[in-house]
């Protein structure tokens, strides 16, 4: 199977009209444009607030503002070109899946082809099939768990710091292949993992060595450092994706989770808490998800309203799967028999 290819055929499937689909799956470049301008604008905006208040305590919360805004909007977009939806132009798409990949900390060549694994098996837990982006495997540990929210969490969780996406680049640059890269890319193109691998750390160095040479630190913070310290809300949306809910079963409704967000979360997210829409037609863009989610939600279980609404549901598990793995939240789906 190629990436982009995904295989949703025994999937759980709504009814939906073939040309209803067809016009939620057009994509748009003037959307994808507008959307980075209001980043930008939003990013500009809070990187001056970090240089004004630079040298005081004040420059604690300006850096974790714009750090959170950076990495959680970095890797929404980094998601959405890797599915070729972002843009209507592939060509588009490919620039900013490349840029937003060195970015956020996340190896290109990798993460195409382990991304469309985790569509194929999405909550798997057998080992030939395992789904690598599973945040919560079972038996659960809540302390980890808990940790994943705090500012430099990748780097206290001293367990899963060998899984954290840099030091997993710096180990492929390397030439240490990863068991993911292993199971997920195809061999032709582990090649291009370990060597894209070495450019990013050449980056990373060429960004440290411009900070030295003028004599400031603000590069390294505020270029590579955001993935350590701005995983906040990053990772407060990410984790409500799948936490508590089924494993190996062929229906998202069961193993994935919409929430409704605020408007600014879900424009850091781009409207990825419409997750359960996003598994069953990942093909269509993000820009298009909220007025899908309102076609299909009579096919749909009851979203969550809003962060606390989910994690009401998502703590507990997390609590009751550390003692027993075969728990999970069953979601009540309505009869569209």
């Amino acid at each position: 199977m190629f990436a982009g290819e995904v295989d949703l055929d025994k999937w759980y499937k709504p009814n939906i009209d073939k040309k209803a689909l067809k016009e939620f799956s057009k994509r748009s470049d003037l959307k994808g444009i507008t959307d980075i301008f209001l980043f930008i604008v939003v990013l500009a905006s809070s990187a001056y607030l970090c240089l004004i208040t630079w040298g005081t305590w004040w420059s604690v919360l300006t850096l974790l503002i714009y750090g959170n805004i950076f990495y959680c909007k970095i890797i929404s977009i980094q998601h959405e070109t890797n599915h070729e939806t972002y843009f209507k132009s592939r060509f588009l798409n490919k620039i900013f899946y490349n840029i937003t990949s060195l970015l956020g900390g996340f190896e290109a060549v990798r993460w195409k082809w382990s991304h469309f694994h985790h569509h194929t098996y999405t909550i798997f837990t057998h080992e030939e099939v395992y789904d690598y982006e599973n945040n919560s495997p079972r038996p659960t540990e809540p302390i980890r768990f808990l940790l994943n929210f705090l500012p430099l969490g990748p780097i206290l969780n001293i367990q899963k710091v060998r899984h954290f996406t840099h030091f997993e680049i710096i180990k492929h640059s390397l030439g240490i292949v990863s068991k993911v890269v292993k199971i997920t890319v195809p061999e032709n193109e582990i090649n291009k993992v370990i060597n894209r691998s070495r450019l990013y750390v050449l980056f990373w160095l060429f960004v440290i060595i411009c900070s030295v040479f003028f004599g400031t630190w603000l590069p390294v913070i505020m270029i590579l450092l955001p993935p350590f310290y701005g995983n906040t809300i990053l990772m407060i949306c990410a984790m409500t994706q799948h936490a508590g809910l089924a494993d190996n079963i062929k229906d998202h409704r069961k193993s994935t989770r919409t929430v409704i967000l605020n408007p600014f979360f879900s424009f850091l997210y781009s409207n990825m808490e419409y997750h359960i829409e996003h598994h069953i037609f990942p093909k269509i863009p993000c820009h298009n998800l909220r007025a899908f989610h309102k076609f299909i939600k009579n096919q749909m279980p009851k979203p969550k309203k809003g962060i606390f609404d989910a994690y009401k549901s998502i703590i507990p598990a997390i609590f009751k799967q550390a003692k027993d793995k075969n728990y999970f939240i069953d979601v009540e789906t309505p009869n569209t028999n």
